[in-house]
């Protein structure tokens, strides 16, 4: 400290170096602070390059998930209109006025299920693909049940539809009832009343000439089934379950709760 205090009492002591000193530390100053001021720029230059990065890959981001949300409700849609789609073909066969047609609309529909299905599976987490699984085993149910039991179906509709003022309205309603009473005697495992009942339902069929000998042997056999009507009504509830199930998990997916 005592040497920095004599070279500084010399330079104050010398007019001519003290200038010189002065003059030196004037842009040595600039010097330093033009340096400083580039390094912040510099570094304010990196700082906005970083953020316009994060910004540009945020962006990015942010349009992917949107892209994929739209394809999801898209999918998500259709694979749910399909599946309804499909089912009411399967029920237009149990329909008096059944075209052949209908058996060829029911396999391309399936088929359209079958894909939107896989194209879930690509797009969907595994909870929702596996709740879209579901779905297309009620389906199934309900086509098989359909290609089952429709023929039998579509005849008994017809001897429904018989017209009161009809001379075989008479027999078409014991016709009706002798195979509901067979149905139930044979869930009831009563062999001896069972084959009563199928004897009188056989009898009420032959009367009427627009059924034919097969359409008869359905309606009679037919009667060792369950009761169609029900198991129908039961595997609606079921596709109802299945698509509310997919429809809330797709809802709570998408934050559809959130839209409006």
């Amino acid at each position: 400290m005592a040497a920095m205090g004599r070279v500084i009492e010399a330079i104050k002591g010398n007019p001519e170096v003290f200038a010189a000193v002065v003059a030196f530390i004037g842009i040595g100053g600039g010097i330093l602070g033009n340096f400083i001021g580039a390094r912040i720029q510099l570094r304010g230059g990196r700082a906005q390059a970083d953020a316009a990065r994060d910004a540009a890959r945020i962006t990015a981001e942010a349009q992917r998930l949107a892209a994929l949300r739209d394809d999801r409700r898209r999918e998500i849609a259709q694979f749910v209109q399909k599946a309804r789609e499909t089912v009411s073909y399967a029920k237009a066969l149990y329909q008096r006025d059944h075209q052949g047609g209908d058996q060829a609309a029911i396999r391309t529909a399936y088929l359209e299920l079958s894909q939107k299905q896989a194209e879930l599976e690509l797009i969907a987490p595994a909870s929702l693909v596996e709740l879209a699984r579901q779905v297309v085993v009620v389906v199934e149910s309900c086509m098989d049940l359909a290609d089952d039991r429709a023929p039998a179906e579509r005849v008994r509709r017809r001897l429904e539809a018989t017209p009161v003022m009809s001379p075989h309205h008479v027999w078409a309603q014991r016709a009706l009832r002798a195979l509901d009473d067979a149905r139930v005697a044979n869930l009831a495992r009563d062999g001896n009343e069972y084959a009563a009942f199928r004897s009188a339902a056989r009898t009420a069929l032959e009367q009427l000439p627009h059924v034919g000998d097969d359409e008869r042997l359905l309606l009679l056999d037919d009667t060792y089934r369950f009761h169609l009507r029900e198991r129908r009504r039961d595997q609606e509830e079921s596709l109802n379950a299945a698509l509310g199930e997919l429809v809330s998990a797709a809802r709570r997916l998408l934050k559809s709760e959130d839209v409006g």
